[in-house]
């Protein structure tokens, strides 16, 4: 059996998938590792897939953007764009609320971006009753994506032209002189590069207190009439994603952290009830919904809501590619463009150049051990 590589990507969640397959496509020598099935742990089991481009934080919108960081975009891009259904994606908010979108959004792809005074151009006016000071966004070009079918997809394009390792844990990882020794029962495998792709479940160290776990809860709604697009709603602080007709998935509120996913309190807590309040007051109350079933996922997330992209320390050949906060999805196609260009010009030799380090500067997990030497 093959037993050295370029780089092994641990973790077969919807980030590593996708850098496994943007590394794979660049000519680099790969395995991918998963403890269980591509897909089926963490954040990507659960997640609703809610892809939206309106970003607060200017600095992800550089992770959200679909077109090409380097040259051209590649497999992961094509295979996203395909599971990506355009709904289309409503935002209620206040008029500040909506301005910050904007100002964050700046003079690019305002022509994807509808602004109504009020709510009542979405869903034939309900929801104009519940929200009567709130503006409405609709954001044309995003929609949901199929993240579980996404992933079965590149994890079957890794393991057909390179190495797909599943339901094989790693144990620990080794670093030594230019190489990482990876362990996992009985192997040992070695790479040149490491990428920890684990999300809040992975067993490699990590800087302290870069990355915690949180549980994510969700309920799933019997409802009179699901809305037409995912949906938003900021002054409630949550989420309506219809999954049919007359179903519906809204996120809870009711959280647990811990340093690792194997710690959370992962019980429902009472987060039914306070889903049951919220979208009442969004007109879907006793009458008009029923609550059908609630279940906790988990997710890897920083306190500061921007994910961990870079080594994991000076000189490492350990990567992070974590705490993406749940949306890993929909930042999967640049992440794993911009780490396969870089990995790819660490084994070339060749200079990364200015603006690509500009890119990930504002993800470069230091910035945790320079608060915590502080």
């Amino acid at each position: 059996m093959k037993t050295s590589f370029d780089v092994i990507v641990v973790g077969a969640g919807v980030m590593g998938a996708s850098i496994a397959a943007a590394l794979v496509e660049n000519g680099l020598d790969v395995a991918l590792m998963e403890k269980g099935i591509g897909g089926a742990q963490g954040a990507t089991r659960y997640t609703g897939g809610i892809v939206r481009g309106l970003e607060l934080d200017p600095a992800l919108r550089s992770l959200t953007r679909r077109g090409a960081h380097h040259d051209s975009t590649g497999i992961v891009h094509e295979v996203f764009e395909q599971a990506l259904k355009r709904s289309g994606v409503a935002y209620i908010a206040s008029s500040e609320v909506c301005g910050r979108y904007l100002d964050a959004l700046g003079s690019q792809g305002t022509q994807n971006v509808e602004l109504h005074a009020s709510v009542s151009a979405l869903d034939n006016g309900r929801f104009t009753p519940f929200c009567k000071d709130e503006c409405l966004l609709i954001e044309r070009n995003g929609g949901t994506v199929d993240a579980r079918a996404a992933v079965a997809t590149l994890c079957r394009y890794v393991s057909e032209k390179a190495t797909f390792l599943d339901h094989l844990a790693v144990d620990r990882c080794v670093e030594r002189e230019g190489y990482v020794q990876v362990h996992a029962g009985k192997l040992c495998l070695e790479a040149t590069w490491v990428v920890d792709a684990c999300g809040a479940d992975g067993p490699l160290l990590r800087p302290h207190g870069a990355v915690h776990a949180r549980t994510i809860p969700f309920t799933r709604m019997g409802c009179d009439s699901a809305p037409s697009m995912p949906l938003i709603a900021h002054h409630l602080d949550t989420y309506l994603l219809p999954l049919g007709r007359n179903l519906m998935q809204v996120g809870g509120q009711r959280r647990h952290r811990a340093d690792h996913a194997s710690a959370l309190d992962l019980s429902v807590m009472d987060n039914e009830q306070d889903v049951v309040d919220r979208v009442a007051r969004l007109g879907f109350d006793g009458p008009h919904s029923l609550p059908v079933v609630t279940q906790v996922a988990w997710d890897a997330y920083t306190d500061d809501g921007r994910p961990l992209i870079g080594r994991s320390g000076a000189g490492s050949h350990i990567y992070l590619a974590t705490g993406f906060c749940g949306i890993g999805f929909k930042m999967a196609p640049s992440v794993s463009e911009l780490l396969a260009y870089e990995l790819g010009s660490l084994m070339a030799g060749v200079q990364i150049d200015a603006e690509h380090r500009s890119t990930l500067e504002a993800f470069n997990p230091s910035r945790f051990t320079e608060v915590a030497l502080s």
